[in-house]
């Protein structure tokens, strides 16, 4: 497997399996429509629905989100879909909080995707 760095296993080697992660569309929450989804995505605001931006990756059910608490003070947040905060952070821009919320997002989608194969194969 060119490219993968193999880690020994007890008699497997074990592959990490990079995730194909598509850059998420950043909506404002007056955008999406009336479902179950923004019931949601609403619960999980604690500021301001005015600033609440949430993105969505195909494939996925957990999603990202940012909104301001104070002009210099933007939360993000992963969230999943039964409403469960997996990760938080705060930055001084709303740039900064989606660039954050992003790189989060793929790091959960990252996490524990290792492909196993016996050694001896």
């Amino acid at each position: 497997m060119q490219g993968f760095h193999p880690i020994a296993l007890d008699g497997f080697r074990a592959y990490y399996v990079p995730m194909h992660f598509l850059a998420p569309i950043w909506h404002s929450f007056q955008d999406l429509p009336s479902d179950a989804g923004a019931a949601c995505v609403s619960a999980s605001c604690i500021f301001s629905l005015a600033t609440l931006e949430v993105a969505f990756n195909p494939g996925i059910t957990i999603f990202a989100l940012t909104e301001r608490k104070q002009p210099d003070v933007w939360r993000w947040a992963i969230v999943d879909p039964e409403g469960y905060l997996l990760k938080e952070g705060w930055e001084p821009t709303q740039e900064y909080s989606k660039r954050a919320a992003v790189d989060a997002l793929e790091h959960e989608m990252d996490g524990g995707k290792i492909e196993y194969s016996r050694m001896d194969s």
